[in-house]
């Protein structure tokens, strides 16, 4: 398990049965949970799969409140975030392709773990070491 502040995330595969092109997540996400800003891959496609709860997406320009089975395709080059606006916990999938951005996630884990909160600029700095660009809201 991975702990990135209140989210939770168990790395299902990391890309070595993959060949290195697929890796898979599960995130569970509390209600009102800190999410990420608007930000936008640049190197790698994206899934979620809604397992239990209601999400709040932004594609593009397209939000879209996602239930259990919904599925969100967030293709490289696109605009994206996500949240949880509700009052229960809600779990997705999600696939990354390829799978390298999961070491964002371990990165991103350790910083939860100093002592003081990564800052919104530690945070920015990190994605864009994994060419992910944070778009002002």
């Amino acid at each position: 398990m991975i702990s990135l502040g209140a989210i939770r995330m168990w790395v299902q595969e990391d890309g070595t049965h993959t060949r290195g092109t697929l890796g898979v997540a599960e995130f569970e996400i509390p209600p009102h949970a800190p999410t990420p800003p608007p930000h936008i891959h640049h190197a790698h496609e994206e899934v979620f799969y809604v397992l239990e709860g209601d999400l709040e997406f932004l594609v593009g320009t397209q939000t879209m409140r996602a239930g259990v089975g919904t599925f969100v395709m967030v293709p490289i080059g696109a605009l994206h975030t996500f949240s949880n606006p509700t009052d229960k916990p809600a779990r997705f999938l999600n696939t990354f392709t390829p799978p390298r951005y999961i070491h964002y996630f371990e990165e991103m884990s350790l910083l939860f773990q100093q002592s003081v909160p990564p800052s919104p600029q530690q945070l920015k700095n990190l994605m864009a070491r994994y060419d992910t660009e944070v778009v002002a809201s």
